[in-house]
């Protein structure tokens, strides 16, 4: 499994966020209530691509954020009880995936690709990204994970790229 190295430039998302474990499908349940809500979002860049962005994650109790949105503009404002994250420009390896290969993936990327690729974990959310191709009815409709990373050797290539 060989990722794409991409720099993303900075964004924007509006979305509804979750603070937990997710034990009980609480993130699922999250996407359903984004799903019920999205047209409430203005400026949106492109409505049919959709980010889930974790950040924040606590080793000792297991807890994380994680916004279910879209992409907007720089200036938008989030509706009621719905934020606003702004991610800085970052260097990820982008791992394409499905529903029901996600945690196989993220469990590949940290134990295997990354400690013989030579690149590290880098701070800041990583993210999921669901294009206009994905269908959340399909669990085996294509999506990609993003995983914010810096080579331990600089001599590793970047690629730019705007997703």
């Amino acid at each position: 499994m060989e990722p794409k190295i991409v720099t993303r430039p900075a964004f924007t998302v509006i979305g509804m966020l979750y603070h937990g474990k997710n034990e009980h499908q609480e993130i699922p349940r999250l996407w359903e209530q984004f799903n019920l809500r999205s047209a409430e979002i203005e400026s949106a860049i492109n409505a049919e691509v959709c980010y889930g962005i974790a950040d924040n994650f606590d080793h000792i109790s297991s807890t994380f954020d994680y916004l279910a949105g879209v992409e907007v503009t720089d200036d938008a404002q989030p509706p009621l009880d719905m934020v606003r994250w702004q991610l800085s420009q970052q260097l990820y390896a982008a791992f394409d995936c499905t529903l029901l290969t996600l945690m196989r993936t993220f469990q590949i990327a940290y134990d295997d690709w990354m400690p013989q690729a030579g690149y590290r974990r880098a701070p800041g959310p990583e993210f999921e990204l669901y294009g206009n191709m994905f269908n959340a009815g399909d669990p085996h409709s294509p999506m990609f994970i993003y995983i914010p990373v810096q080579p331990i050797n600089h001599s590793q290539p970047v690629v730019a790229s705007p997703v």
